[in-house]
């Protein structure tokens, strides 16, 4: 793990810095990493979360996948498993993903986000979830969405 003033958190590929406007946390994955090494991001990564919104009315995700290899489908069921139904319960959730350049990276990534969605519907409050997510081709597109979420 790798700590300096822009990096919040590192864990082999994954990057974790910090864009104050609009706020958010944005995750950047480089190549592959191992089911071992994204558990322990993402488990960091809702500490942080967590302690942010003490804070802060809005802080909102920025995941940007364009050069990441395909997550594994363990790491995948894990993350909707376990983390979905935190953020899913942690008040008003948005996030902004760049899709992969990669085609087999890009249905990773929609095997997540159908997993994601099945996981919050099976919530027994799945109605008063407030948790959007929106895939974007670019940052610009992605940060504008997320500028429109500030309220």
């Amino acid at each position: 793990m790798t700590m300096n003033k822009d990096i919040l958190l590192q864990i082999a590929g994954i990057t974790l810095t910090r864009l104050p406007h609009p706020p958010c946390l944005k995750i950047t994955y480089e190549g592959y990493n191992t089911d071992e090494e994204f558990i322990e991001f993402h488990q960091k990564l809702y500490e942080l979360y967590k302690n942010l919104q003490k804070s802060e009315k809005n802080i909102f995700f920025l995941s940007d996948f364009r050069h990441a290899e395909a997550i594994s489908l363990t790491a995948v069921e894990w993350f909707n498993q376990e983390m979905i139904p935190l953020y899913a319960t942690s008040g008003r959730f948005r996030g902004a993903l760049i899709a992969p350049l990669d085609p087999f990276s890009r249905f990773s990534m929609e095997e997540y986000l159908q997993g994601a969605i099945r996981a919050v519907m099976q919530m027994p409050n799945a109605h008063l979830v407030d948790a959007r997510q929106k895939v974007f081709a670019n940052e610009a597109d992605a940060l504008a969405w997320l500028e429109k979420q500030i309220i």
